[in-house]
C-alpha cells in the first residue's frame, strides 16, 4: 500500500486532511497525530473509491481517498502531521490559516500562487525543489488550474469503455499526488507546503473544454466527449476536492480578516453555447460573497475582497465563433461574464477593493484597474506556467531559432515562453475601470502574494520566483506595494 496526504484549506482553527491510500481493497483506519499528539477527527473516516478503474482480481477498487477534519489551536504555524495506516507511515509539515492579516510589524499573510504544471517538462523536479526552498512561509497555496494535462500527449486516446485506457488519464494524477513516494517529479512537495485550494481549468479535461478539438479525435462526437468529461470530472473531484463525489462546479469560501476570499470553479459547469460559466452552486456562492463584503463595509469594518478562478480577467477575447471554439474561449466570450462584471461593479460602487488571482496564460503579470466613478481599485495577479507544456515541432523550431540568435548575442533565456500581453485599456460594465500593467514576467514561475494590515486597510506585494536551475533566472523579483483601501 502507498499512503499520501495533504492539508486542504479551511477556516482558522480547523485542519482538513485529504488522505489517499493506494493498492488496498479495504483501506485500514488511519491514526493521525498532530505535533506528536494523537488527534481525533470530528467525524469518523469515510473512504470513497478513487474512480480510476483500478481494481483487484475480485473487481474491488484498490485506491481510496477520504477527508478528515480536526480542531486545532486557533493559530497559524507549521504543524507536524503523522499518519499511520496498515503498517505505512506518512509524515509532513503544514499549517492552518490565521484568523486575520497581521500588521507589518508581525509579518504578513502569504499566498503561494501556481498554475499550469506539465509533469513531463519537470524532468529534474525543480518546481518542488524551489517551492520547498522559498524562505517566505506560505499560509495558503492556490493551484489555479491545469494541475494536470489530461489531453497530452496528443497521440494518447481517451477512454471508450476501456479501463486500461482510462488508467492512462488517472496515472497523471497518480504521478503528481504521489510523486514523493514514487520518487518522480510531481506536485507532492507543493501540496505539502501549506493548506491547498485547487481550481480547475480546461486541461483538467482537455484544451478549451467543453468544445471539440481538431487535434483530439476522441472529442469529435457527443458520446466520446461525454465519456471523457465524466472521467475527468471524477478524477478532479477525487484528487483535488476529495470526500464524497459531487463537489465539482462549486466555490470555496475562506476568510482571513479583513480578506474575504472566494475561489470559484468556472470550468466544470461551462457550456458549449457561450452562455454559462458557472453552475448554480458557484453563482450562489458569489452572491453570498458579495453580500458579505457589502454588509461588512456598511457596518464600518475594514474589508477587502479576493476572487480567484482559472482564466484571466483583463484580456481581449477572441471574437469569431471559429476562434472561440478552435483555440481558447475566454470568460468574456460567455453571456454569464456579465454577472461577474456586474458583481465587481457593485462592489466598486460600495468602494470595496478587489484582488483577482489566476493562471492559464503562460506568463506572469500584475495589472491594476481604477474605477472612474468611485476611485476603487481592482487588481489582477497572474502566475503561469509553473512548468510549460511542450508543443511538438513549434517549440523545437523556437529553440533552434533561439540557438542561432544566441550565436550573435540575441538569445532568449525562455525561448518557448511568451511575454505578458498588454492589458486592454478598459474593463467592466460601461468600461468603468481604466487599466494599466504594473509588472510582467516571462518564463516558468510561481508567485507569493503577501498581505499586511495597514490602518483600516491592507497592503499587497507580489514576489515572483523563476523555476529554473539557472540561479539568475530563479532569482525572486518583487512588485511595489499596492494599497487596498475601502472607500
Amino acid at each position: 500500500m502507498l499512503l499520501t496526504a495533504y492539508v486542504q484549506a479551511s477556516q482558522p482553527g480547523l485542519l482538513q486532511l485529504w488522505i489517499g491510500m493506494f493498492g488496498v481493497a479495504a483501506p485500514p483506519m488511519p491514526k493521525v497525530s498532530i505535533d506528536r499528539q494523537a488527534a481525533v477527527p470530528l467525524e469518523p473516516p469515510a473512504f470513497f473509491p478513487i474512480r480510476d478503474f483500478s481494481v483487484d482480481d475480485n473487481g474491488q477498487a484498490i485506491n481510496h481517498q477520504c477527508v478528515l477534519r480536526f480542531n486545532v489551536p486557533d493559530e497559524s504555524r507549521p504543524r507536524q502531521i503523522v499518519i499511520d495506516a496498515g503498517g505505512e507511515q506518512f509524515e509532513f509539515a503544514s499549517t492552518s490559516l490565521p484568523k486575520e492579516v497581521p500588521t507589518l510589524m508581525d509579518g504578513s499573510f502569504n499566498i503561494l500562487l501556481s498554475s499550469c504544471y506539465s509533469q513531463p517538462e519537470d524532468i529534474d523536479g525543480l518546481l518542488g525543489t524551489i517551492v520547498s526552498q522559498i524562505k517566505v512561509q506560505p499560509h495558503l497555496t492556490v493551484l489555479a488550474g491545469d494541475q494536470v494535462y489530461l489531453d497530452l500527449p496528443l497521440t494518447q486516446r481517451v477512454p471508450d469503455q476501456n479501463p486500461d485506457r482510462a488508467r492512462l488519464l488517472a496515472n497523471k494524477y497518480y504521478l503528481n499526488w504521489l510523486s514523493g513516494a514514487l520518487r518522480v517529479p510531481g506536485l507532492q512537495s507543493v501540496l505539502e507546503r501549506a493548506p491547498v485550494v485547487c481550481i480547475p481549468d480546461d486541461h483538467e479535461f482537455w484544451n478549451n473544454y467543453p468544445f471539440a478539438q481538431k487535434q483530439l479525435p476522441d472529442t469529435w462526437t457527443d458520446g466520446s466527449r461525454q465519456l471523457l468529461g465524466e472521467t475527468a470530472r471524477a478524477l478532479y473531484e477525487d484528487y483535488q476536492i476529495g470526500g464524497a463525489p459531487g463537489g465539482a462546479g462549486a466555490a470555496i469560501r475562506l476568510d482571513v480578516e479583513p480578506l474575504k476570499m472566494l475561489f470559484v470553479d468556472m470550468r466544470c459547469d461551462r457550456d458549449s453555447t457561450f452562455k454559462s460559466l458557472m453552475g448554480p452552486k458557484a453563482v450562489a456562492a458569489m452572491q453570498a460573497w458579495e453580500k458579505d463584503l457589502v454588509d461588512t463595509h456598511a457596518a464600518g469594518q475594514p474589508v477587502v475582497g479576493l476572487l480567484a478562478s482559472g482564466q484571466a480577467l483583463f484580456i481581449d477575447p477572441p471574437e469569431s465563433n471559429w476562434r472561440k471554439k478552435t483555440f481558447d474561449a475566454e470568460m468574456p466570450n460567455y453571456a454569464q461574464f456579465d454577472v461577474l462584471q456586474a458583481t465587481l461593479g457593485r462592489l466598486a460602487d460600495n468602494g470595496i477593493p478587489i484582488v483577482y488571482m489566476t493562471g492559464d496564460v503562460h506568463w506572469g503579470r500584475v495589472a491594476s484597474g481604477h474605477d472612474l466613478q468611485t476611485s476603487t481599485s481592482l487588481y489582477e495577479v497572474i502566475a503561469s506556467p509553473s512548468r510549460l507544456i511542450r508543443t511538438p515541432l513549434l517549440d523545437t523550431a523556437k529553440e533552434a531559432a533561439n540557438s542561432v540568435r544566441g550565436i550573435f548575442g540575441g538569445g532568449n533565456a525562455w525561448p518557448r515562453h511568451s511575454d505578458p500581453e498588454d492589458v486592454p485599456d478598459r474593463f467592466g460594465v460601461n468600461h468603468r475601470f481604466t487599466l494599466r500593467q504594473e509588472f510582467g514576467r516571462r518564463g516558468d514561475q510561481v508567485a507569493i502574494l503577501s498581505f499586511t494590515r495597514v490602518g483600516s486597510g491592507v497592503d499587497m506585494q507580489v514576489m515572483y520566483y523563476g523555476i529554473s536551475s539557472d540561479k539568475a533566472l530563479s532569482q525572486s523579483e518583487s512588485t511595489t506595494r499596492f494599497e487596498l483601501r475601502a472607500r
